[in-house]
């Protein structure tokens, strides 16, 4: 494996969490919680730190996200003599890079990669920071996904299922086309119901992917979730201290009515399809008065919101 990074991207709600902490239970992998919108607001800031132009407008970047609560969720102290040493990095890359590799000296860890569901449409921008980097697409059947943001758990969901059909398909769609732009030794695709199934031998084609070995270890991540993802947001995610569970896919089948069943798949029925995912023949009216009251509640919750 090279220096450079990977990145796991993934749909919200379709197992990038499980997966991020099977490989950093990984000897030689460093993958630190969900960073979230932290990289990319903090690159839409650099006018405000001078493009980083000198070693002062750099330092003045590392000390600002030092006390950042998405740095802080990473539950690891970072050493501050690495993080300034000198030279200062001179480019947003090199201060990803410089916060990554703190984290892996703290670990004791060689390679480092980074989790953000909200990079699964920004594939170009990370291409441009990192040009030889790596991705990890992780797939979930959008239904199921659509039922969990609808859950009780997860409080940052789409408020419908149109919305989550309309979402998903299009940032899935976007995602798969980035990387089919890609060499193929730079992007992976695979299910989160495949991982599920068969969790060592995708972890071990993943490792492949990554150019290190197989580690056992990958597969009790169960065991330390503690030290790993933050307490306050541990209710997110109520199954992740268990093994994978292969019950905990194709939910929709038995929880999810047939009305937004219908309005699920006829906004995204032909991805699914082209993902391996079955559909089931419904009359063409089916749900369409459900899809009606979605547009109309999407639309009455955005002039609230307005």
């Amino acid at each position: 494996m090279t220096d450079e990074p990977f990145f796991l991207v993934g749909f919200q709600r379709s197992g990038t969490t499980m997966l991020r902490l099977m490989l950093n239970a990984h000897p030689d992998i460093g993958m630190p919680h969900d960073s979230a919108e932290l990289w990319s607001g903090y690159q839409a800031k650099l006018p405000g730190y001078n493009d980083l132009r000198t070693p002062e407008d750099s330092r003045r970047m590392i000390e600002d996200l030092l006390a950042e609560p998405r740095i802080k969720a990473w539950q690891t102290e970072l050493p501050k003599p690495m993080l300034l040493a000198q030279p200062l990095p001179d480019s947003f890359a090199g201060v990803m890079r410089r916060f990554h590799e703190a984290y892996l000296h703290a670990h004791g860890k060689r390679y480092w990669g980074d989790k953000n569901t909200g990079t699964l449409i920004e594939l170009d921008r990370l291409n441009r920071l990192f040009p030889q980097c790596k991705f990890i697409h992780l797939l979930r059947d959008g239904r199921d996904c659509a039922l969990s943001h609808l859950s009780k758990e997860y409080i940052y969901g789409y408020s419908n299922v149109l919305r989550c059909a309309l979402e998903w398909r299009e940032q899935v769609t976007l995602c798969r086309k980035m990387g089919a732009m890609l060499p193929a030794e730079r992007f992976l695709e695979l299910r989160y119901e495949d991982l599920l199934a068969e969790p060592e031998r995708w972890l071990a084609r993943i490792c492949t992917f990554l150019g290190v070995a197989f580690s056992p270890a990958m597969l009790e991540y169960f065991k330390d979730v503690g030290s790993n993802v933050p307490d306050e947001r541990r209710s997110l995610w109520p199954m992740i201290d268990q093994p994978p569970m292969q019950s905990n896919t194709y939910k929709w089948k038995t929880k999810m009515s047939p009305t937004d069943r219908a309005v699920f798949e006829r906004i995204a029925g032909a991805l699914l399809c082209d993902c391996g995912y079955e559909t089931l023949p419904a009359p063409v009216t089916a749900g369409r008065v459900r899809e009606l009251w979605y547009h109309v509640h999407d639309r009455i919750a955005w002039r609230l919101k307005r």
